[in-house]
């Protein structure tokens, strides 16, 4: 992409947001945040103010027919991402995808074809060893580490025939509308672990009983693919979960997004290794994003099981 890119953000969630912060963070004359676009009108007017952005679009079709928007940021909920991918690249926009791109391999050549065709970028990055969402800008996993410098030599070829085996995104060359797909030999296991609710109880966000399910996850998952799956498993049982936004949050109450302590990104798998451990022993929660920011202090009790320590703190301290 060239110098000085102008971008949309499109849909108006907390990852849009945090990408969001992220960019601004970067000098102006570089990236440029022009537009945002959601589902709800109302949502993209709310993020546009937050966010001092000119452009406010209730319908994707419309940003895409922008032509001051050189690149779309899409951090739409799964399984939305294909559908949402292919109306911009379509638009001949240049697309970085959050979420994984596609569930097989029909689906996959449809948006591979759809960037080829238009000669966009179409960008998303997967570290092939260990499945981490994950940047590099060193040429190293910053999850597990691994050397994924070669990455560099294959980004400019489509592959004609997409592999037939489980299949993870890597990324393209900026300018190119190349993708590299790497095969994984063995299918991803899946683990179990324990999901409850956390809601403000005497001015403190806390566990309610009984709302603890187990649930089936892939250890490399996200903490944004582990909050969707939590939120249908509670629905799905009908546990008290109300509508709107949530976050998912560690057992003292902090927002996950990192490991912590580190800025390591957070998975199911890295969260096990320095936690130490099993994985039918986590227990994470999730809460609604209101109840999240009108939380003022955490307060948790100390137990054996799940190792976490009683603290009366400013809940600031861990924004």
């Amino acid at each position: 992409m060239k110098s000085g890119s102008r971008w949309g953000i499109c849909c108006s969630g907390k990852i849009s947001h945090d990408f969001t912060v992220a960019l601004k963070s970067l000098p102006p004359e570089d990236h440029q945040v022009v537009a945002v676009v959601a589902r709800e009108l109302e949502d993209a007017q709310e993020f546009a103010a937050k966010h001092s952005i000119s452009r406010v679009y209730g319908s994707y079709e419309l940003m895409a027919r922008d032509p001051d928007i050189d690149v779309v940021y899409i951090g739409v909920i799964h399984p939305y991402h294909l559908s949402t991918c292919l109306i911009f690249t379509n638009a001949k926009k240049n697309v970085l995808c959050e979420k994984p791109l596609a569930m097989n391999t029909k689906k996959m050549k449809d948006i591979l074809s759809s960037a080829k065709r238009n000669d966009v970028s179409l960008m998303e990055m997967y570290c092939p060893f260990c499945g981490s969402s994950v940047t590099a800008p060193h040429g190293f996993c910053g999850v597990c580490g691994g050397d994924i410098t070669f990455l560099k030599d294959v980004a400019d070829k489509v592959p004609e025939e997409m592999p037939t085996t489980s299949a993870q995104p890597s990324t393209s060359a900026a300018g190119s509308s190349a993708v590299v797909y790497l095969s994984r030999e063995k299918k991803q296991k899946i683990v179990k672990i324990s999901v409850g609710v956390m809601r403000m109880i005497d001015g403190f966000l806390r566990p309610v009983r009984g709302t603890l399910l187990p649930l089936d996850v892939e250890p490399q998952w996200s903490c944004q693919e582990l909050l969707a799956a939590a939120i249908k498993k509670q629905k799905a049982f009908k546990q008290v979960v109300e509508d709107g936004a949530h976050v998912l949050l560690y057992p003292d109450a902090r927002e996950i997004t990192n490991i912590p302590g580190t800025d390591i990104p957070f998975t199911v798998e890295m969260y096990k290794k320095t936690s130490g451990k099993p994985y039918q022993r986590i227990k994470l929660y999730i809460s609604t994003d209101v109840d999240f920011e009108n939380s003022c202090y955490t307060e948790t009790s100390s137990s054996e099981e799940d190792g976490v320590v009683r603290v009366n703190v400013p809940f600031q301290m861990f924004r």
